[in-house]
Formats: structure tokens, C-alpha cells, sequence
């Protein structure tokens, strides 16, 4: 190549370039009028929580699209918000709202869009999977992300023989006694799941396969069956255990923690039953998992009506481990403790024992079988 045909072509390639550069990204609004027919179809020019529903299941609707769906689905979610009949016209009416009452679509669909483009579609790029980068999603699955959490923190390489990756795309996950079939994921449950941005996708591809468990046990009870709705509906993380392990669990009750009258010596005798049993739940590798509920004593940092993963106890400083869903990071303001808070980093913390049991509500054990 001549001195001549380098420039001429650097040039060309320098404007290519350029042009893909200024090449506008699609917008929420974009392709709501490019592909609201493929969505409604029933084609009566109104979209449904059914359609949509369909529409996040559909492998086939990727992308921009596929975010355009989450932000309709993350909408009419909102229990906070009344909408008006979802005709595409309507849907751009919200669209160009700023109105403080309405739905932001626009801001649903670039974080989406974000989740959906730098997603690793591996399932365990490190080989085994980490805490470190997991972050609950839009959903209030906390309670089936508790019991992986600490399925993680006491052997990762469970979680790696648990979910296994078939010749077609899908996956086998195998949850008690069950091996669970899963289809490939979606970009759009993808988006509305939990992440772990570069790490991959095996806690997406489990929380699927909790669902549609969901989904089995509601068509046969003749209810609604969205695998998204049922996920976000809650549960328990000790039933969830038993779901994951195939066995059954032992509760723990933290209510004697509030009782005014309790005294000195039978608090003390309680806590020392907790910390026998935390010790033979760690020293047996067993799933354990805790909850708080909705009212009680209020800790900065520590989410109310929420599943923990309690992943260690150190007998030494009587301190147990916790693991958050959400994944946050945290510094107390003050000394840590019920009034500040405790130090956090990616969801992991420890509380005082006779701290924690004042603020959570309860424990959940695996039990292992007899032998």
C-alpha cells in the first residue's frame, strides 16, 4: 500500500469512526413505536400485565427492546402508581412526563439497558462463584438469595455442581431431590433479576429455577402465574433452605429478645442456646439464614422484612456473620452498634450477639439427615 492509499484509507476508516460514534442510541421512546405491535398480541392496541409478562419471557426480544419491556413491567409493578390503559400512545405520554407521580420509563430503560449490555453471559467466568459483586435485583427475592449466599460462603463449588449448563442453551438446576429444567435466560429477566456485573449469571439462572418451582405450585393451584410477580412476592429463606437442601430446617425465635420481663439470667440462658447451636451449624457446614421483620428495633443500614444469609459466628468476640442480599457497602457514622449501624462491605457484617437477637427476628437451621 502506498503512502498515499494509507492516508486515503485512514481517513475513510477515521469517518467511519466518527459516524458510528454520533450514531444515536435508541430510545425508550424509540422503540415503543417500532415494536409495541410485536408486544400486543392480541392486537387490540392495548397492552396487558399478560402481554408484557409474555413479553419478558420471550427469548426472542432482545436488546433495546428487551429494556423497553423491563421499564413497562417495572411500571406496572409499582403498586404506588396508577396507570392509564397501556395503548403505545399512553405509553409515550408517560414517556415524556416529568410529573413526580408517573413512572420514570426513561431512567428504567438505561439502567436495563446497562444490566442487559454489560451482562457476562458465562456461567462461572472465575470457575466458582463469589459474593463479592452480587447485588440483589428489582425483585424482593432476598428470601431465596439468603439461603445461596451462604450456600457460597460455606463451599462455592456446591453452587457449581448444582447448576449445570445443557448442549442447548438451558440449564439443569438441582434443587433438593429435583434437577429443575431452566430455559436459557431472557435479557429482560436478566435485567430484572439480581447481578454480579462481570462475574456471570449463575445466580439469575438459580433464581429462575426457584420460580418456576413458583410457577408450578400457582398453575396447579389455579393462580397467576408470572414467574417475575412470584418471585417478587417474598417467602421465607428457612423454607427456602429446605427447597435447596431437601431438608428440613430447625427455627430459632429471637422474640424473647423484646420481652421486657424476660431476666438477666434467662436472656443469657437463650443466647447461649443460639451460640451452641451456631456452632454446631458451622462446625457441620449447614445452611443458616435470618430475618428481621417489618417493625421492631430499626439499625441503620439494617433492612426491615428482609432474609440475611448468616454465614460464620466467631465465639471468641460472640459476634455473628452476616451476609446482605442488597450487597452494599456501609461506615457507620459513630461507633458501630444498634444506633449507628455496623461496618459493611459487599453486604458482609458482624453484630454482637446479644445485638443481633434485639434486632432480627429469628434463625433458620438446616438439619442434616440422620445417619
Amino acid at each position: 500500500m502506498t503512502a498515499r492509499h494509507l492516508v486515503t484509507f485512514t481517513l475513510l476508516l477515521c469517518v467511519a469512526t466518527a459516524g458510528a460514534a454520533d450514531t444515536p442510541k435508541p430510545t425508550f421512546a424509540d422503540r415503543v413505536k417500532e415494536s409495541f405491535p410485536k408486544w400486543d398480541a392480541d392486537k387490540n392496541g392495548t397492552l396487558t400485565r399478560e402481554e408484557i409478562d409474555r413479553a419478558v419471557s420471550n427469548p426472542e426480544i432482545k436488546g433495546a427492546d428487551a429494556a423497553a419491556v423491563v421499564s413497562l413491567k417495572r411500571a406496572v409493578r409499582n403498586t404506588k402508581t396508577k396507570l392509564p390503559a397501556l395503548t403505545k400512545d399512553a405509553i409515550l405520554e408517560l414517556a415524556a412526563s416529568t410529573a413526580k407521580d408517573r413512572p420514570n420509563l426513561n431512567a428504567m430503560y438505561g439502567s436495563a439497558l446497562e444490566r442487559i449490555s454489560g451482562a457476562n453471559r458465562e456461567l462461572f467466568p472465575k470457575g466458582v462463584p463469589s459474593l463479592e459483586t452480587l447485588h440483589q435485583g428489582r425483585l424482593g427475592d432476598c428470601f431465596c438469595l439468603a439461603p445461596l449466599g451462604s450456600m457460597v460462603c460455606r463451599n462455592p463449588k456446591d453452587v457449581v455442581q448444582m447448576i449445570r449448563k445443557q448442549g442447548d442453551g438451558s440449564y439443569l438446576v438441582r434443587l433438593g431431590a429435583r434437577d429443575v429444567a431452566v430455559p436459557a435466560l431472557t435479557d429482560a429477566e436478566l435485567a430484572l433479576t439480581a447481578t454480579t456485573g462481570p462475574d456471570g449469571v449463575w445466580v439469575n439462572v438459580y433464581e429462575k429455577a426457584v420460580g418456576l418451582l413458583r410457577v408450578e405450585k400457582a398453575k396447579s393451584d389455579g393462580e397467576p402465574a408470572s414467574l417475575i410477580d412470584l418471585l417478587a412476592k417474598g417467602g421465607s429463606a428457612g423454607s427456602t433452605i429446605e427447597v435447596v437442601t431437601g431438608h428440613p430446617i430447625e427455627r430459632f425465635s429471637c422474640k424473647f429478645a423484646k420481652e421486657e420481663k424476660l431476666s438477666e439470667k434467662e436472656f443469657g440462658a437463650k443466647l447461649d442456646d443460639l451460640r451452641k447451636k451456631l456452632t454446631a451449624a458451622f462446625a457441620e457446614k449447614r445452611l443458616v439464614t435470618c430475618g428481621t421483620a417489618s417493625g421492631g428495633t430499626r439499625v441503620p443500614n439494617v433492612d426491615g422484612n428482609h432474609a440475611y444469609a448468616v454465614i460464620g459466628f466467631d465465639p471468641k468476640t460472640d459476634e455473628i456473620v452476616l451476609w446482605n442480599p442488597h450487597g452494599q457497602s456501609f461506615t457507620p457514622k459513630g461507633k458501630p452498634g444498634m444506633e449507628y449501624g455496623y461496618q459493611t462491605k459487599n453486604g458482609q457484617f458482624r453484630a454482637p450477639l446479644p445485638e443481633f437477637v434485639k434486632v432480627f427476628a429469628g434463625v433458620a437451621f438446616e438439619v442434616p439427615p440422620a445417619k
